[in-house]
């Protein structure tokens, strides 16, 4: 009899956390819960300079957010690699690692409590890359799949997606602007980390 309590609570522990993940991964697919913009709850260092990010914006914008909206292997953001070569962290897919490091850590000189979570944040960003290196160099080689659409390696929109929602999330709380809208956002970025 005791036996089968267990089995029991084992079998509906399973069902619950079957249950959990379910709904996180639809949450994720929904996108976020609040029409409130990251940046609006959260102000992180600007780890490349806003007026290249912007050019880069201008140049590769449209596109990037059509390629956004297909199905199959993720596109690279020609946006993100545009504002990497701009700085001189990409060449050739490969990314500066030891000069990325300078560069996000500078962002954060104005803002010193960010130091350490840009740093830590950056380790885990590049091992999270690391790990889905089969999937990025996918993605690199993809041909286009309409006339004038550009290929950009994967791995600058991968890395900077990432520092942008995990900064967020680490958001100190002196720097954290809260309210309903922004914790929502910062819940649902928490359980959606590449949204």
């Amino acid at each position: 009899m005791k036996h089968h309590s267990l089995l029991c609570a084992n079998v509906l522990s399973l069902m619950a956390l079957f249950w959990s993940s379910c709904f996180a991964a639809n949450l994720c697919l929904d996108g976020p819960p609040v029409k409130t913009s990251p940046s609006e709850c959260c102000e992180t260092p600007a780890l490349i300079d806003p007026p290249i990010m912007m050019d880069c914006f201008q140049k590769w914008g449209e596109q990037t957010k059509r390629q956004s909206r297909m199905e199959g292997i993720p596109r690279g953001c020609c946006v993100a690699e545009c504002a990497m070569n701009a700085t001189k962290l990409l060449t050739g897919g490969k990314i500066n690692r030891k000069e990325m490091k300078k560069i996000f850590l500078a962002s954060a000189n104005s803002t010193p409590q960010w130091k350490p979570i840009v740093k830590k944040t950056l380790e885990e960003c590049l091992k999270q890359a690391d790990g889905n290196k089969e999937e990025i160099e996918a993605g690199a080689k993809l041909l286009p799949s309409y006339e004038g659409e550009k290929i950009c390696h994967p791995i600058s929109g991968n890395i900077l997606r990432c520092m942008r929602m995990k900064l967020f999330t680490k958001c100190p709380a002196g720097i954290f602007r809260g309210g309903s809208d922004c914790d929502q956002l910062k819940q649902y970025h928490a359980a959606c980390p590449l949204n």
